[in-house]
């Protein structure tokens, strides 16, 4: 008989279906006579006002969805059937919790939660059903969320249960679907909003947490261990979306290319007192933070991530540059008090071609206290938009300022033809770090690129201390390694085999001038390892004569008669050049230094 009651009440809830988009209840609450239960109704906050307007417990009347007699009301009247049996708290967060203790058999039936009043009210319909079997069906948690919102399902289990799979499903009108378990399954629909979570201290518990709530996310799902609908334990929540939000949102899925950049912005309510803000890239079973408003970064995103927030307008401004193929995914941007979060979700695309956005270098090394001038090369579409240089820290982006006159620091930027330049004067090695060129319009930060500038000493500064060569005691002469014997000799006797040399082709110069000059004649002369024509004329010029040149004297062969033997001069400038190629021969061989 307890047991058709039961069922004849959830019937009767489900048929009458009376409940508000902005505050919920469970359809059902079972309790044992003597026992209590405890009903807890949700209501949306977006209306500010309801946070303060009269909420109240009734049975219902003759009219359905409209009060026969209150039973409490937080304007503190009580029922004279209720007294000292009933209660009624507001948390003005959205929670209406409502107990019924001492029950009676005649304390089943409809009951309606509203606030305000019954004439201009939003109400919410459940059923109390009054047994005296000594077990009650477990009952569907009730778990309310908004549009764009997030929900918990804490799962809680028998140690026995440790070592099983884990998961989430929802019952659907086709049986069971699977949404997310521990061996990494995900439904489609949840990619990118869905993590599990298992208790390290115990292995049997376990919370998922589902974000970016969509209205069609409602509906009844099981948490629990073994398989879903079969074997093992599970928990069965309730889940109703209120479409009401008070978080703007925007696009979910950003573009890029290789090496291209993002700007996301994520809204959060300013009104709301967040202690943490980060960005985290999301796995199936977690969300790593890569980024944090306290000042941590991961090692590799540093010079390549950075938070800007606007606490006024409630915006949190997320850059990336330097993308490549494994920065592809979804992550999170989380704000949190330590109690409640807010999370959105952004999916991160790479597409193919090249970025034809902003362009620079990558890296600069320049030595210290020299003037530094890095450019950042920007298409016409950007024109109108604002341009700046900022230096990358863990914390924020600090802009360089574009006033010349207010240079106290050393650095200025000038605009050219489609590029931006900054310049850093006597740059030092505070100025280490790495600088983003970016742009911005209507507030709104869009493209960045990150050049990363290695400051370092001059290769002829006085050592410090720690690079400085050891010094031996007893004298005042550095510890180096001595060169060899062989080199001690060839070091010492190249000088003078140069000058040898040199003093050799200056006489054979002398020698040929003299020669040549008396059969008044042009020739072809080789100097040092270059040949080229070269008038006697000139030649005369440059020792002072005159003796202009004969225009049909006929060239003769310096080396001999066209029809005697050919003899070797003795004083030619080969035997000259192959005289200093044998000195060096001995001396150091190079392959420079022949002829």
């Amino acid at each position: 008989m307890n047991l058709a009651l039961f069922f004849f009440g959830l019937a009767f809830a489900i048929i009458q279906n009376v409940e508000s988009d902005e505050i919920v209840c469970p359809k059902q609450v079972i309790g044992k006579v003597d026992g209590s239960v405890t009903i807890t109704c949700l209501y949306s906050v977006v209306p500010k006002a309801n946070r303060h307007v009269r909420k109240y417990l009734c049975l219902q009347g003759t009219r359905l969805g409209r009060c026969g007699s209150t039973v409490t009301s937080t304007s503190g009247f009580i029922h004279p059937n209720y007294v000292d049996r009933v209660s009624l708290e507001d948390d003005r967060e959205g929670t209406i919790v409502m107990i019924i203790s001492n029950l009676r058999k005649t304390d089943g039936g409809t009951y309606i939660c509203g606030m305000n009043n019954d004439m201009n009210s939003l109400k919410a319909v459940f059923i109390v059903a009054i047994t005296e079997d000594s077990t009650i069906p477990n009952e569907a948690q009730l778990l309310y969320g908004q549009v764009h919102g997030k929900v918990n399902f804490h799962c809680e289990f028998e140690d026995q249960y440790a070592e099983q799979r884990k998961y989430l499903c929802k019952i659907e009108k086709n049986g069971y679907k699977k949404i997310i378990d521990s061996s990494g399954a995900i439904d489609p629909l949840y990619l990118g909003r869905i993590i599990l979570e298992v208790d390290e201290q115990r292995l049997s518990s376990f919370t998922v947490r589902m974000i970016q709530l969509k209205k069609e996310d409602s509906g009844i799902f099981l948490c629990g261990v073994g398989n879903c609908g079969t074997d093992g334990d599970n928990t069965e929540f309730d889940l109703r979306i209120n479409e009401d939000t008070d978080i703007p949102q925007e696009s979910r899925s950003l573009s890029t290319k290789i090496n291209g950049s993002i700007s996301a912005q994520c809204k959060y309510n300013p009104q709301k007192n967040y202690t943490l803000k980060f960005w985290c890239k999301w796995k199936d079973s977690a969300c790593d933070p890569l980024i944090r408003s306290d000042g941590y970064v991961k090692y590799d995103f540093e010079g390549k991530l950075v938070l800007l927030d606007d606490p006024v307008n409630g915006t949190l401004h997320v850059l990336m540059n330097q993308i490549t193929k494994k920065h592809e995914g979804w992550y999170w941007c989380v704000m949190t008090d330590g109690k409640q979060d807010q999370i959105s979700t952004v999916q991160i695309i790479i597409s193919e071609g090249n970025n034809q956005g902003l362009a620079g270098g990558k890296t600069m090394i320049v030595n210290k206290g020299e003037t530094v001038q890095i450019p950042c090369y920007y298409p016409c579409r950007y024109k109108s938009y604002r341009k700046y240089w900022c230096k990358w820290n863990n914390l924020n982006c600090k802009e360089i300022t574009s006033n010349v006159d207010d240079n106290e620091n050393g650095m200025s930027v000038s605009c050219g033809t489609h590029q931006l330049v900054l310049t850093i004067e006597s740059i030092s090695l505070k100025d280490n770090g790495w600088y983003w060129c970016g742009v911005q319009k209507s507030g709104r930060y869009e493209e960045t690129i990150a050049v990363q500038v290695i400051v370092e000493e001059p290769s002829g500064h006085a050592p410090n201390s720690e690079d400085r060569i050891p010094v031996d005691s007893r004298s005042n002469v550095n510890f180096v390694n001595p060169p060899s014997s062989s080199e001690n000799k060839q070091n010492s006797l190249l000088p003078v085999l140069l000058s040898i040399c040199a003093a050799i082709l200056v006489a054979s110069a002398v020698f040929f001038i003299i020669r040549l000059k008396r059969r008044n004649n042009t020739d072809l002369v080789s100097v040092g390892s270059y040949r080229t024509n070269i008038s006697m004329t000139d030649l005369d010029n440059v020792v002072g004569k005159e003796n202009p040149a004969v225009s049909d004297m006929q060239e003769t062969d310096i080396s001999g008669s066209k029809d005697g033997v050919k003899m070797k001069k003795k004083g030619s400038q080969e035997d000259i050049d192959y005289s200093c190629f044998l000195i060096h021969q001995n001396g150091s061989p190079n392959e420079e230094n022949t002829v």
